[in-house]
């Protein structure tokens, strides 16, 4: 009588346990639903088909490198983050023309997958600085903000 009470008491111990393992399992479920989910879904599904290369970022640093003092090339999702800090005598229409120009350095399948922002400062406070330009993946070309006229 003794070992069926052990055993009675062993089932409903294992079946509480399981309650309160799924118990806290939904209650995980209710307070954090996307724990698991990936922060960018599935929009960057295809990535690794049109990966940007070390060396394509290093052949922009090279292309802007006499009209810049620093540049940079970031990858965020599927943005091109591209800032650069024009030299003294840059103008404004010069670092539109220079950021056109760097979009030759991507293929056409790279520029329709990735949206490529320009952040552009200037190395003095220059009144038409900063300007920021945009191409999106399904736009030909870039957008820019709004020029500052100086004064």
């Amino acid at each position: 009588m003794k070992s069926k009470k052990k055993y009675i008491i062993a089932i409903i111990a294992v079946f509480l346990l399981i309650l309160i393992v799924m118990g806290f399992l939904w209650l995980k479920n209710a307070f954090y639903p996307n724990e698991s989910t990936v922060i960018y879904g599935n929009r960057l599904d295809g990535r690794s088909k049109v990966e940007i290369k070390e060396e394509t970022k290093k052949q922009i640093q090279e292309k802007v490198a006499e009209q810049t003092t620093k540049c940079t090339v970031r990858i965020a999702g599927r943005i091109i983050n591209i800032t650069m800090t024009m030299k003294d005598g840059i103008s404004r229409d010069d670092a539109k023309n220079i950021s056109n120009s760097i979009l030759e350095n991507f293929s056409d399948e790279e520029k329709g997958y990735y949206d490529i922002q320009f952040l552009i400062s200037h190395e003095t406070n220059n009144q038409e600085f900063p300007i920021i330009g945009y191409k999106h993946h399904t736009k030909p070309s870039i957008n820019w903000t709004k020029d500052r006229t100086a004064g």
